[in-house]
Formats: C-alpha cells, sequence, structure tokens
C-alpha cells in the first residue's frame, strides 16, 4: 500500500473512486477543474496494486479572522473504497494531510463531517455556526427595486460589494476574481438561483440559492449600506419562488439582524439552529498567533473557535463549501 499525493495524469483515478460516493463523478470534478487552490501534491490517494482506493484533498481558503487573514486547509472528499475500510486508511492519509499543511504555510485547518468523533480524535474540533432556518410560507416578493438575474457583466460590481460587505464579518473568505470564477461554476448544486436587485441600474443587492438536501439554502448574500430592504425583497423572492415547494429556507442571517427583522415584518417565521458540523484545527499555534497578534497559549485554549468565530457574529458562507 502507497500513501502518497498524486501523480499526473492520476485524477481521472480519483474521480472514478469518488464516483462511488454520491454516484456522480460530474459533482467531484467541477471542483478539481475550477477551483484555482486545487493542487495535486495536496491530493492525497492510498494507492494497492496500482489502484486508487483512498484519497482526500485539501483545498486553501483565506480567512478573515480579528482583522487579519489566515490561511486555511480545507480538507475534502475523505473516501475509502468499501472493500478497503477498517484498516486506519483515511487516518494515515489525515496524518500525512497534517504534515504537508504545515509544509505548506496554513495556520489553520477546517472541514465539516458528520464523523465528529473520529474527527475529534485526529484533532479537529466541533464549533456551532448560527443558521437562520425561514419557515415555508406563501406570499409575495414586493418591493421597490427592480430585480433580474445575474449577469456574466456584474462580476466586478458583485466582487466589490462582497469585499465592502464582508471586510469586517469574521469567517469571511477572501476572493480574488480566479476564485470567483471557478466558485461560480461549483457552488450550486449543479445549478444556483443568482439575483440581483437594482436602483437606477447600480446592484445594491444581491442573493445566491440553491436546493441542498430538501431544503432551500442561500448560499450567501451581500447589500450595499442602507440597502437592507434590497436584501429582504431578493430572499422573499427566492421563498416565494424556487424555495416554494420545500419545507423552508435556510440562511446565515445572524450577521442582519435588521433584514431578520423585516422578513419577520412580513409575516414569515424565522428560528435560529445550529449547525454543529463544521470543525477547526489549529495547524501552527505561532503562525497564528503572529497573524492575530495574540499570545501562542491562547490558540491552545479550549474556547479558541468561540473567540475568533463568534457564531451570532460571524458568518462562513455555504458558497464557499469545498
Amino acid at each position: 500500500m502507497e500513501l502518497r499525493n498524486i501523480r499526473p495524469k492520476e485524477r481521472d483515478a480519483v474521480l472514478d473512486l469518488l464516483s462511488n460516493w454520491l454516484n456522480s463523478r460530474e459533482f467531484f470534478a467541477r471542483y478539481l477543474d475550477h477551483d484555482p487552490t486545487f493542487r495535486d501534491d495536496l491530493c492525497f490517494v492510498g494507492v494497492d496494486r496500482g489502484r486508487v482506493v483512498s484519497t482526500l484533498q485539501v483545498f486553501r481558503k483565506r480567512v478573515r479572522m480579528l482583522g487579519a487573514v489566515v490561511e486555511v486547509a480545507a480538507v475534502a472528499n475523505v473516501f475509502t473504497a468499501e472493500d478497503y475500510r477498517d484498516r486506519r486508511l483515511a487516518s494515515q492519509l489525515i496524518e500525512k494531510a497534517s504534515e504537508a499543511m504545515v509544509e505548506n504555510g496554513f495556520d489553520l485547518s477546517l472541514l465539516f463531517a458528520t464523523r465528529i468523533p473520529f474527527y475529534g480524535r485526529l484533532g479537529w474540533q466541533s464549533h456551532p455556526r448560527q443558521l437562520t432556518f425561514i419557515e415555508a410560507a406563501n406570499g409575495q416578493p414586493a418591493g421597490d427595486y427592480a430585480v433580474r438575474p445575474f449577469a456574466v457583466g456584474d462580476l466586478p460590481s458583485i466582487a466589490s460589494l462582497y469585499d465592502d460587505y464582508n471586510a469586517h464579518h469574521d469567517g469571511t473568505t477572501v476572493r480574488d476574481a480566479a476564485y470567483w470564477i471557478g466558485q461560480l461554476r461549483y457552488a450550486g448544486n449543479p445549478d444556483e438561483h443568482f439575483l440581483v436587485a437594482t436602483e437606477h441600474d447600480r446592484i445594491i443587492a444581491y442573493v445566491r440559492g440553491t436546493t441542498l438536501y430538501d431544503f432551500y439554502v442561500v448560499l450567501e448574500h451581500g447589500h450595499l449600506p442602507g440597502y437592507e430592504a434590497g436584501l429582504t425583497q431578493l430572499l422573499c423572492n427566492l421563498h416565494f419562488g424556487p424555495a416554494g415547494a420545500l419545507p423552508g429556507t435556510i440562511a446565515q442571517l445572524s450577521i442582519a439582524p435588521a433584514v431578520q427583522s423585516a422578513l419577520a415584518g412580513r409575516g414569515l417565521h424565522l428560528r435560529d439552529v445550529e449547525d454543529a458540523f463544521w470543525m477547526w484545527r489549529v495547524v501552527s499555534a505561532e503562525r497564528l498567533a503572529a497573524k492575530l497578534k495574540i499570545d501562542p497559549a491562547e490558540c491552545q485554549r479550549q474556547d479558541l473557535f468561540f473567540r475568533l468565530l463568534p457564531p451570532a457574529r460571524s458568518v462562513y458562507w455555504i458558497s464557499d463549501r469545498f
């Protein structure tokens, strides 16, 4: 059994293995083809007599925390062929990936998992993420702004709005042009609804949504200062439109209390729900402490992530999933 990173032309073998997970090779191919942070030397495999039988990938996310930008190793697609399970292959690949995280200058690592005890034993810590559930309802998406689908020419305006809206929100990903272009290709499921609200042809708010796990999910949103009503209108467009036949809409609105109030004022019922399936681990306490200007000892505290990512005041956009 070889445990290593992939060699040239082995991406297809990795995708062949992953196609046994969700019965969709294309789902995983979107990330390998379009995420600009994917690298062969951060794609790890277990190979038995030439057959790829286990894998995981590490993607790079640059995330805002405490006014700094930290390098996050996003661990994705941990999967082992059924006839090779219970041999500690995944654990050994994670150990190799963890060594590579240190060598490649990562500060933290993030993964999304249902096997919380398994990853907990390997050093990751479950941390709650606050979501908002909007119960299904009938209504009209009335408002004062013009609403239309996103067009490719809108991207510079959207990217600028995104940067301004997220500059002070801990947990948000820093995006460059290549990241934006790639993410627009892989974030949907496989498609998404991307709407913009305009005033005198200027984009003042936007929202992105799709269906995930039988719920309608707002992947991300943003608005210019003072245009909470525009975002409220867009959310209603999705909630009363493509989300109408589903049990409800999940959004990340803890950072937008005025929008929550506006939605409630329209008769919608909202409640907070916690996502406990994102897990964090410190890769380098020294590097992290230097960037955040804190004592390295604080990076070992159990409540570290409550300080870095307070659930009610931070957001990691679902569109940035991996």
